[in-house]
């Protein structure tokens, strides 16, 4: 079993080409949170793997990850193998060595550990912005011959040495990775233009459901987890995020 989360498509097009290899079930991590309250509970078979593939935010997890992960729950964990792919735009600080110690709480050991470098996708934060389209274009395909070299080394349980920490990931991952949790999962920035066709778009893919409409536009709750699902998505490029997105690119994976 594989379970996914992604606001802008890169993880969810590794997770499917991991899906397809080993002919593995996909779980949507947002779908599982808000079909769930309590904890969530599987079943594994013998011999069966499970995967973890996520963005990097800010070189670290996702905190809606890290909530899933807290609910999670196996009937018969008897140390499967257990592997995790995040994909990055550039690097990805201690990310998973900090993924790998939280799974260890709960008993369970993180056996491989793999990153992907993916088109940027972060414009919220001044001088972000997204890849050129012959940057994008080259990561992409970098990242196809990537991807099968890491489902050959899950398959045949030989961990390999593809994870790109970067330069300072301690600084990085221990210093400006909280400060991302405590002060830029913020939706008060978000809003919508003229252009605003009351789609609803933003609503369908909020993870979170944190986004309703009122009087036919969007407003935004107290939930976000800063995916930018809504602003990549939105097919007039309405919705900006205060003054900072501004005339900076837009992308989705396709």
């Amino acid at each position: 079993m594989i379970f996914y989360f992604s606001g802008t498509g890169n993880s969810l097009w590794i997770a499917k080409e991991c899906a397809a290899a080993f002919s593995d079930k996909l779980f949507s991590i947002s779908d599982l949170l808000i079909a769930n309250n309590a904890e969530i509970t599987f079943s594994l078979e013998r011999n069966e793997k499970i995967g973890f593939v996520f963005p990097i935010h800010s070189w670290g997890v996702p905190p809606i990850v890290l909530d899933f992960v807290k609910k999670l729950q196996f009937d018969n964990y008897a140390n499967h193998l257990m592997y995790a792919i995040c994909s990055c735009g550039d690097d990805c600080g201690l990310a998973l060595p900090h993924f790998q110690k939280e799974l260890a709480k709960r008993g369970w050991n993180l056996t491989h550990k793999y990153s992907v470098q993916m088109p940027n996708s972060y414009i919220v934060f001044p001088f972000f912005d997204v890849d050129s389209k012959e940057v994008e274009v080259a990561k992409k395909q970098k990242a196809k011959e990537a991807v099968p070299k890491i489902i050959e080394a899950i398959a045949n349980n030989q961990p390999i040495n593809f994870y790109h920490q970067g330069s300072f990931p301690c600084l990085k991952s221990n210093l400006i990775y909280p400060l991302f949790c405590k002060y830029a999962l913020n939706a008060k920035p978000y809003y919508t233009t003229d252009k605003c066709i009351s789609c609803g778009l933003c609503v369908k893919v909020c993870p979170t459901k944190n986004i309703s409409l009122k009087e036919n536009k969007p407003i935004w709750g107290d939930n976000c987890t800063q995916c930018l699902a809504c602003i990549h998505r939105c097919p007039e490029r309405a919705i900006e995020y205060g003054k900072v997105s501004v005339k900076k690119g837009r992308y989705f994976y396709s």
